[in-house]
């Protein structure tokens, strides 16, 4: 046979008359040519046709997949194509401790910084929510959130208070969570080469026994300037508890430079915030103030002070006897319900994201191993 696609077929049959005798076949095997091309038949088939075979035989090889095989084939494939591309679209699920709605945080000057970069990034994960950072203070705070409370009517108001320390007595329906360590720090004016106090010459120069720094720098006459908070800080508060051991004399100067009281044994003035305390005490010789310790940190004009020769470090928390230290509370009105703007930030704060920005503000989550320690012990 040739191996073109043409299988040539010659024969002759010789024509026979028998009478009632069935007709007679002839098989022929065709081998070399491409399977399924013509059969041309040269001569004559007397009373005869050609039928093409299309059973597999012992030499051919049947199709890897067949038809119906690589059209399921190719619809699974595109099926998984689609599937991936779907899940690759599908929006990442919120973070822990996102809810949609409106939210106020108030309170703490001294963990505000901390407060607006979370807020920042809660409102960038949870889609639909809003936060309002306004703090004039931990005393402020708590008095705001109970005056809202009051008047809701059933519920909990959006609102969070934070706090240096705990609350003040009297407000029974306020609900705290410890949030985190905060680490506090004296701040002195760089006129004064003092980088160290025992805790019983701060108590003598917040009582007046020490008016000017010559009794502790010979070489040096510069009048004591106390530069403090309002009374509504949770920074003040947590130093006359922590540091002084009662409060702070009375305010007695407007310009924090001059005394207004005649009867006042220390030049003292308050202010708002400690973005204030710290710009104030950076501009006047002499004077010395408080503040939340990362704030206190590479600003011109002062320094930070140790007590008794400790230093505010976050890492030595648990072991240092450094006194001026607190916890942060977190308040709500009563128990907000789980799915609210107010619970969702705190979940936020103390478990999910947050961690990681007080991390970064020189706090302790209370939440790690070694928080959890260090705020059960209060």
């Amino acid at each position: 046979m040739s191996e073109s696609t043409r299988a040539t077929v010659r024969t002759c049959v010789r024509r026979r008359r028998v009478r009632r005798s069935p007709p007679s076949g002839l098989l022929v095997l065709l081998t070399g040519g491409p399977t399924g091309g013509p059969v041309t038949v040269e001569g004559t088939l007397d009373d005869g046709v050609v039928h093409v075979n299309h059973s597999t035989t012992p030499d051919d090889k049947a199709p890897l997949f067949s038809r119906v095989a690589r059209t399921v084939t190719l619809t699974l494939t595109l099926c998984m194509i689609a599937l991936a591309v779907i899940i690759v679209r599908e929006r990442t699920p919120p973070p822990i401790g996102c809810a949609t709605g409106d939210l106020t945080v108030v309170g703490s000057t001294a963990f505000a910084p901390v407060v607006r970069d979370v807020a920042k990034k809660y409102e960038k994960d949870c889609e639909g929510a809003t936060v309002r950072v306004e703090t004039h203070g931990s005393t402020s705070g708590t008095r705001r959130l109970a005056e809202q409370g009051a008047k809701t009517a059933k519920g909990s108001p959006s609102v969070v208070a934070l706090s240096d320390g705990r609350k003040p007595d009297g407000f029974p329906e306020l609900r705290e969570s410890m949030v985190a360590v905060s680490l506090y720090t004296l701040v002195l004016n760089d006129d004064v080469p003092v980088d160290n106090l025992t805790l019983d010459q701060i108590r003598r120069i917040y009582r007046g026994e020490i008016k000017n720094w010559g009794e502790l720098v010979p070489s040096l006459d510069q009048p004591v300037l106390l530069v403090s908070r309002d009374a509504n800080s949770g920074t003040r508060e947590v130093f006359q508890r922590r540091v002084l051991g009662r409060n702070e004399p009375a305010n007695s100067s407007l310009d924090c430079r001059t005394s207004n009281d005649p009867e006042s044994e220390v030049v003292r003035c308050e202010l708002d915030s400690t973005d204030q305390v710290l710009s104030t005490v950076a501009r006047l010789s002499g004077a010395i103030g408080y503040s939340e310790v990362r704030k206190g940190t590479g600003l011109k004009g002062l320094h930070r002070v140790a007590i008794d020769g400790r230093r505010p470090v976050l890492d030595e928390l648990g072991e240092s006897s450094y006194p001026y230290r607190e916890i942060e509370y977190a308040y709500t009105w009563r128990e907000p319900k789980a799915d609210s703007p107010a619970a969702s930030f705190l979940t936020y704060l103390r478990w999910g994201s947050g961690q990681d920005i007080i991390r970064v503000h020189g706090h302790l989550p209370c939440s790690t191993p070694k928080g959890l320690r260090i705020c059960g012990e209060g």
